[in-house]
This record gives structure tokens, sequence and C-alpha cells, in this order.
């Protein structure tokens, strides 16, 4: 189902420059909100270093006969916390999840109560405690408990920083923003994959308590930086701070200048949004979503989203690639170290390229793209897979040949992946939703994450150590699933503000509603410029003085 979408900013920024330095303002503006995008590193960070912990340690598990020189250093982690067992493994993994799911009654109430910039700061702070316990941590209680606490701080961070990227970045670069704070998430798998491969040497402690300190890196940085911290013109409007929202669009949306068309037209549109909010809500709740039909849709989105982004075939490669590697006879921890880290500077290249180019193509032409090549691909996979465990002769060795399609078809599978579920997932969950909705609806996609991840924790290991390559099959089938609930359930949303996308899924009559509230708010204020958006005759937005 594709809406056509009325180009009414195109409108308003007809005599504009809207390239990411093409003034000082937005020059000013895409720097600071650097700040907010590294929140996406200590997400990343997190997943990766247990990542290696977790399957370093199943390899043991696994094959305790062959460790190998670097992984001394995990049998001094064991040594430190009293040889825990599987099961304590893998509550160290998902424990920082269940920290996320926590904050679930309180996240998106903080943002929309407090404001977006200071939940940024204030679980900054939070990630900071539970880094330094966790580098500090005297046994497995003290390090599981430190866990659970950057659990938390994660779970507002990742809440405050996408919405105040969309609410904050120019309309035209918004999309491509939050798409990049998503592709993100690979430069803090990158940073603790090769912090967690140099430091498995050492043969102390520092062999764990040192990843364990990099991961604050972003939590200072925006520590430090806080003052630099914009926030959102949006939330400030939402509770009537007129004037120091219309200085932020002015400042940054309109280098300075307070007659750019931009300015008016933003505040207009966005009061008159908040309007429709109040006068169509019927509360504020998450019950919300069950009353309209347009809010049920949006609910059942981000469920999709939220699962799909987890369960497509991707957590087998993110968390569990030693055992895939393993599994067609790269056993080398220098191979699969080195793969990893090929791995994972191909996806986050792929990810910056496709985070910028996701305007380019429709949302949903990049979601069936991403889902249908990740299909075919672990279609391929799973044939491989079956193939090469079938021909692998007493020895343990099978083909070579077959070994490398394998790895082939995995660099294969990220490309699709990077191309719409990569940079895509928060961006689409929060540019469908309504400013009343925003934080809530971010809340639950990270709460459907979360619950996806905790499954992924502990069903995939198991699986592919105990049935092997017929667990691809469970994932081919899924996939299929997952095409057809994006061809029938998800909407268009590229080419319009923030506004007018998150009406789209109401219909027809709110996205004119929105319009007539907007024009006439701006007919309405003295101090606009003589700026008014009319309908054309053949339908199009045009700009009238």
């Amino acid at each position: 189902m594709v809406h056509e979408i009325t180009p009414t900013l195109k409108a308003v920024l007809a005599d504009r420059k809207v390239g990411y330095f093409a003034d000082k303002g937005l020059t000013k503006l895409n720097f600071i909100l650097i700040l907010s995008l590294l929140s996406s590193y200590a997400t990343g960070y997190d997943g990766s270093m247990m990542s290696e912990f977790l399957c370093v340690q199943l390899k043991i598990d696994i094959s305790p006969n062959d460790l190998l020189d670097g992984l001394q250093s995990i049998v001094e982690w064991q040594g430190y916390f009293n040889k825990p067992g599987a099961h304590t493994l893998a509550l160290l993994n998902a424990i920082q999840n269940v920290g996320q799911l926590i904050t679930i009654p309180f996240a998106a109430y903080s943002c929309d109560q407090f404001g977006r910039k200071p939940v940024l700061i204030g679980s900054a702070f939070i990630l900071l405690i539970g880094v330094i316990l966790q580098a500090a941590a005297q046994n497995v209680g003290m390090f599981i408990g430190a866990r659970c606490i950057l659990g938390v701080g994660l779970g507002f961070n990742i809440t405050a920083a996408p919405l105040l990227i969309i609410e904050l970045a120019f309309p035209t670069q918004k999309s491509q923003m939050v798409s990049l704070y998503n592709s993100l998430w690979g430069s803090g798998a990158l940073v603790a994959a090769w912090t967690t491969y140099g430091s498995f040497r050492i043969l102390n402690t520092w062999a764990w308590r040192l990843p364990s300190i990099l991961q604050a890196l972003s939590s200072i940085i925006q520590i430090c930086l806080f003052w630099f911290v914009i926030e959102s013109p949006r939330w400030l409007i939402s509770k009537e701070r007129y004037d120091e929202a219309r200085d932020i669009i002015i400042k940054y949306h309109a280098n300075g200048n307070p007659d750019d068309p931009i300015v008016e037209y933003e505040m207009q549109e966005i009061r008159a949004a908040i309007q429709i909010d109040v006068e169509h809500q019927q509360n504020n709740s998450y019950l919300a979503f069950f009353h309209t039909a347009g809010n049920r849709r949006r609910f059942f989105i981000i469920l999709a989203v939220g699962f799909f982004s987890q369960w497509s075939g991707n957590g087998i490669i993110s968390y569990y690639l030693t055992l895939v590697l393993d599994s067609i006879g790269y056993t080398s921890q220098d191979t699969q170290t080195l793969i990893n880290a090929i791995l994972t500077i191909y996806g986050l290249v792929l990810g910056i390229i496709f985070a910028f180019l996701c305007d380019f193509w429709p949302r949903r032409t990049l979601f069936l793209f991403s889902t249908a090549g990740a299909l075919a691909s672990y279609i391929v996979w799973t044939g491989l897979e079956a193939t090469y465990e079938k021909q692998t002769g007493l020895d343990g060795v099978g083909n070579a040949g077959i070994a490398k399609g394998v790895l082939a078809i995995i660099f294969i599978y990220n490309f699709f992946m990077a191309a719409g579920w990569g940079p895509l997932q928060v961006t689409y969950v929060v540019e469908i939703l309504p400013f009343h909705l925003r934080a809530r609806g971010l809340v639950l996609y990270n709460f459907f994450v979360d619950l996806a991840l905790i499954f992924n924790q502990y069903a995939n290991p198991v699986a592919l150590t105990n049935i092997k390559w017929k667990y691809y099959i469970v994932y081919d089938v899924w996939l299929f699933v997952e095409c057809l609930v994006v061809y029938f359930l998800f909407v268009e949303t590229r080419g319009a503000s923030l506004e007018e996308v998150s009406f789209i899924i109401d219909g027809g009559n709110i996205q004119e509603e929105l319009l007539e509230h907007t024009s006439r708010n701006m007919e309405k204020d003295s101090a606009s410029p003589a700026v008014v958006i009319e309908k054309g005759e053949s339908g199009e937005d045009i700009k009238t003085s």
C-alpha cells in the first residue's frame, strides 16, 4: 500500500541549500548531533564484547582439547569468577537486556516529562556507573549486577538519542541521521572486536577489565560535552516554550535568519501536529495503541520491526559467528578474529552508505529488497552448510570450496541486511509515530528487540550445537513469513516532514487537517513571513506570497 505524500516541505525549501554543510548553522547542528549518534556505539560495543566472551567460552565447553594459547585469558576470567556454568554465562549475556526491560515503565515518561536532553545525559551517567562496577567486579554477582545497570542506562540512552536526532535534525536530513545512528552500531562492535582480540592475550584480569573500561568512551564524551547538546524543539513546543524552540530553529535550521520561511513553517506545522494529537488522542498511555485503526497498525508494525530486526538470521552472525565458522572448518582464533573484523568493517561501511542513500528509494522497497535478499541468501547458505556437513570426513575436514562458499554467502547476506533492516529499523519506527506516542512507540520497539535478543542468546547456540545445518531451515521459513508481513503491513513514508509522515497511517483526512491547521496558524501569527502553502491545480503544494 503506497501513499502519495504532498511535497509541502519542498515548496518551503525551494530557495534553500540543504546540504549537511550548506551553511554555518547546519554545520554546527550536525556536529552537535554526533553526541547523540554516539549512543549507538555503546550498544554495539556491549553486544560485541559479550559475544566474544560467550562464544570463546562456548568453544572451550564444546572442544576443551582444542584450547588455543590466545584463549588462556578466558581461563583467567573463569578462575576469577569460579568457573561459571552455561546458565550463568547465558545470564551474563542476557541480563543487560533484562536491565533494558526494567526501564520500560520509565523511559518514555521521562523523555516526555523532562525532555530528551536530560534523559540522554542522565543515562550516560548510569552507563558510566555500570561500566565502573563491571570493570571493578570482584565476583560473578557483582559482574551480573553491573551488567544489569548497564542495561538500565542503555534503555534510557537508546530511547532519548534517536528521539533527539529525528526531532532536532534538519527536515531533509532526519531520515539519514537516524539511519546513521542505527548503522553506527558497527563502530562500537569494531572497537570491541579489536579490543578483546588484543586483551585476550593479557594473562591477568586486565584481559576482561580493559574491554569493560573502554565501553565508557561514548558516555564520557556525552557527559563532558553535555552543554553542547540541544533540546528537541518539538518537545519545547509541546511544553509551550515557543520562544526557545523558535530560537533553536532560527539558529540551526535557518542559519540565524529569523525571516527564513523554514522558521515559521516548522513552528506552525509542529504546533498543528501537536494540536491534532490533543484533539484526536483518547489518552497518551500505551493503551492508545489499541484505540484507533491507525494506532493498531502502528503497534503491529513496531512489533514486526522489533522482532524481524533480530530474527532475520542476523543474530547467529552477530553473536555466534565463532560457532558458524567452527562448523565449516575455520577453527583458528586468528582466522576467526580476522573474519569477524572484516565483517564488522564491511557492515559498518555498508550501513553508513545505505544510511545516506535511504531516501533515494521507497521504504517498503528497501525492506522488501532486504528481506527477500536475506531469504535467498539463507536458502543458499542452508544448502551449502548441509552439503559441507554431510561431506565432512572422519578426520573432521570438509570440502574447502564449500566452506569458502558459506563464507561468501555470509558477506552477501550482510549486504542485503545492510540495505534495509540495518539503517531503517529505528528510522521507520520513529517516523510513523505522532509526537504523543513517539517515545512510547520507541520504548515498545526496544522492548520487542530485547525479547528477541533474549531468545537468540538462549536458543541459537543450543540449536546450532544440536541440530546444526537443520536450524537454518527455521530461518528460511521465517524470512518468507517476513516478506509477506512487510508486503501487506508496511506503509510508504518517504519524502515528507516528520509531522506529515506521522499522519500517513491515519489517512488522507488527517493529512488535510494538518495542512489546514498549519496554514491557519501561519496566517494568524503576525510575526510570520508572508508565506502560505496552497494546493496547485494538479494537487501539488506551492509557495505563494
